[in-house]
């Protein structure tokens, strides 16, 4: 009974918090960052340059920009509100434990200070070129021919620093800033990491850190741009107000409950029993490849009906038809298709898109695309045409406002909402695309070029001095749940396409077909 209580309250060690500081800011965290889901990831990122970058320079304006007005919000300590108290009687022993498991808030300190730094800042110094180094020189690389090449877990090294904090316990139960800054340096290149807990930040927070990094860099802190948002909850006070336009939730008849659900946790179940191997790899896609891959599916759907001037196909709606098609073509049976992908509402609503300054938030929500089995395997052009008629039909202002009305106001969700759209036999496929945040063209870490050129004087650039040359992202803790996920990485200097995805065998036996690599 005893060690059942114990796990209930947690040991007196793991319930052991840091200090409090009551001079300390605290911000909230807000309804799209405290979810169940955003709480077991901590992101690591690692960007490439081939330059060699002065660490300190690196190291004093991420510091320098934390203390900007709310910026101080990323340089803060996650903690957790206390809600609640166990008195367990064990041994003839009174032992009082506090249950955290409230909601999260950032705690950040009024003054940075050597003891508790913005960020943590850790080096490791390589007297090498980088292609002189076992790992790295492995690193992905742009080719001329579409490319697999190793997924992020081969260079984990570099992410982050051995003893990173990978769990969201490690993060409440230290006095640790959120924010780690790892860097690793070669005598012509420099890796630089950064981790954090997925509630501080989505893709588009990541956009305005690093191009405000970059502002101060480079003196120039008067064009940083004002956090906003910090304490009140943006989304929601968009869903609230008075002029916010009412609509039926379109995709809420396709939500999945009851019977439904519980049939869809059991297929979900079944394929983790019967794919147990999923691997994550690093894809290359020149830019020849995908403007083919367009025109091949704008082709198609115009020999389907007769007529071209009314088509348009982006590049994102054919990368997904493209993915969508490679996982259908590998199941074993027909199955219908569900692309989840992440919609950010800073492009939805008005009172975001013309706000005066920038949000480093999670503003995500998910949009689906339902594909039939026929649909699924067939043309390239029925599947991007597809996706893009359902993005643009749940991405307006009154479907986005309807999602949210879902997420805050329908009782039977629950704290923790979970919402899942769609056929219960389908192939679930998450999708996230980054190439919006434009990292290619924002980051520029110019002025903290030591040599340009590297030590290779006679090495054709195919970027500026300080421009961002490749990255790659990853969780600290890899989940055995993740599978058919693709990451759409963005665009390079030379508009080749990069693209994450963790696969079963049998799917990227279908993507190495479709590349033409076998």
């Amino acid at each position: 009974m005893a060690a059942f209580l114990r796990r209930i309250a947690g040991s007196p060690s793991t319930n052991t918090s840091p200090p409090v500081h009551d001079d300390d800011v605290v911000y909230p965290l807000h309804m799209l960052d405290d979810t169940k889901t955003l709480r077991d990831i901590v992101v690591a990122w690692t960007l490439r340059f081939d330059d060699v970058l002065d660490v300190e320079k690196l190291h004093d304006s991420l510091s320098r920009l934390l203390e900007i007005g709310d910026w101080r919000m990323l340089g803060g300590r996650l903690r957790l509100k206390v809600i609640s108290s166990f008195i367990l009687v064990e041994a003839c022993r009174l032992t009082i434990y506090e249950q955290d498991n409230g909601k999260q808030e950032i705690h950040a300190p009024r003054t940075f200070t050597e003891d508790r730094p913005a960020v943590f800042t850790t080096r490791e110094t390589f007297p090498m070129a980088i292609e002189q180094h076992p790992v790295a020189k492995k690193l992905p690389k742009a080719t001329t021919h579409a490319s697999i090449q190793l997924g992020p877990k081969a260079f984990h090294t570099f992410a982050a620093r051995g003893d990173a904090p990978a769990t969201l316990e490690d993060f409440v139960h230290s006095d640790l800033p959120m924010l780690s800054l790892h860097i690793t340096s070669f005598t012509d290149a420099t890796l630089v990491g950064l981790s954090w807990p997925h509630a501080l930040m989505d893709v588009m927070g990541q956009s305005a850190l690093l191009h405000a990094w970059s502002l101060v860099l480079a003196g120039r802190e008067a064009e940083v741009l004002k956090v906003l948002g910090v304490h009140e909850d943006a989304v929601i006070a968009a869903l609230e107000a008075p002029s916010a336009p009412v609509e039926e939730f379109k995709l809420g008849a396709k939500r999945l409950a009851g019977t439904s659900m519980l049939w869809f946790g059991a297929r979900f179940g079944w394929d983790l029993l019967t794919n147990k191997t999923a691997e994550t790899r690093t894809i290359c896609l020149p830019k020849k490849f995908v403007e083919d891959l367009r025109q091949q599916a704008m082709s198609e759907l115009a020999a389907e009906q007769g007529e071209e001037k009314d088509i348009f196909i982006s590049d994102g709606d054919a990368l997904t038809a493209w993915a969508l098609r490679s996982v259908a073509l590998s199941s074993p049976q027909p199955r219908p298709v569900t692309a989840l992908h992440a919609l950010n509402m800073r492009f939805r609503l008005p009172s975001l898109i013309n706000a005066g300054g920038v949000y480093v938030r999670n503003m995500a929500i998910a949009a689906c695309t339902f594909l039939s089995p026929e649909t699924a395997t067939g043309n390239l052009g029925p599947i991007a045409l597809a996706n893009r008629r359902h993005l643009i039909e749940q991405s307006t202002e009154p479907q986005v406002l309807a999602f949210m009305r879902e997420l805050c106001y329908n009782p039977a969700l629950g704290a923790n909402p979970s919402l899942v759209f769609g056929d219960p036999n389908a192939i679930l496929v998450p999708f996230t695309n980054w190439t919006k945040a434009d990292f290619t063209n924002i980051v520029d870490f110019s002025p903290a070029v030591v040599r340009g050129e590297g030590a290779d004087e006679s090495r054709v650039r195919a970027n500026a001095p300080g421009s961002l040359t490749s990255h790659h992202v990853q969780s600290l803790r890899s989940s055995p749940t993740e599978r058919n996920i693709f990451v759409i990485l963005g665009k390079d200097h030379g508009e080749n396409y990069w693209v994450m995805a963790t696969l079963h065998p049998p799917a990227w036996e279908v993507v190495e077909k479709s590349l033409g690599i076998v």
